[in-house]
């Protein structure tokens, strides 16, 4: 298994909404499994996260994310993510591209991505737009209209601890809690994108930061 180099943390960390309570625990867990379901029932990582945070007052109705791109990013795909852009051992002349962005809004940073694709199985224009501007990724290749494998998921951090559901558990409420301390990143996934046809174009590697959960929690009664 390969080991991604940590993402950059967010430029405004997590406000402190979330008490250190069992109760906003569970809620926090509960978020973020119902998040990353969407995330992985769909194809377009950037339009699942957009209407998470539209449905969350995070993001206006009309706003999108931005993309900030890292410019000249280089990273060697890791062996085993390559075997599945099946490319030809020599290659064939196909060459390998590298691109590194985080999807942001209101000075937050919500997701960290790192992608390997191969520019001959996509149109020159996809690929300049890719290599020129912060367009984010799915945005450039819609009209691929393009599928999404999921190859690994990985849990960062959970609210709850290992074996929860066998301990007691203190009083659900949230009075004189403290701010809970939530980490830079908590979930990532690891995705195979192919074209409508079939053929494998890229590997996307994506990091989810705590900050499309930095709205205020319904009250515990």
């Amino acid at each position: 298994m390969p080991n991604f180099a940590p993402p950059q943390p967010a430029t405004e960390p997590a406000r402190p909404l979330w008490r250190n309570s069992f109760m906003h625990r569970l809620m926090l867990a509960t978020l973020i499994s119902q998040m990353e379901n969407r995330l992985l029932a769909e194809n377009s990582a950037t339009q699942t996260l957009e209407h998470w945070l539209r449905e969350h007052a995070l993001l206006g109705a009309h706003e999108t994310l931005r993309a900030e791109r890292e410019a000249g990013a280089h990273s060697p795909c890791p062996p085993d993510l390559l075997a599945a852009l099946d490319l030809p051992t020599t290659q064939g002349g196909q060459s390998l591209r590298y691109r590194k962005i985080r999807l942001a809004g209101h000075n937050r940073i919500y997701s960290e991505a790192e992608n390997w694709f191969v520019p001959e199985r996509l149109t020159k224009a996809m690929t300049e737009a890719l290599e020129q501007t912060d367009t984010p990724f799915g945005r450039v290749v819609s009209p691929l209209r393009f599928t999404r494998q999921l190859i690994r998921r990985e849990t960062l951090w959970s609210p709850l601890p290992e074996l929860w559901e066998m301990q007691p558990q203190p009083p659900n409420s949230t009075t004189g809690a403290d701010p809970l301390a939530l980490p830079p990143h908590l979930f990532r996934h690891i995705a195979l994108l192919r074209t409508h046809a079939g053929t494998p174009f890229s590997l996307v590697v994506e990091t989810y930061t705590p900050q499309a959960f930095a709205f205020t929690p319904p009250p515990v009664r």
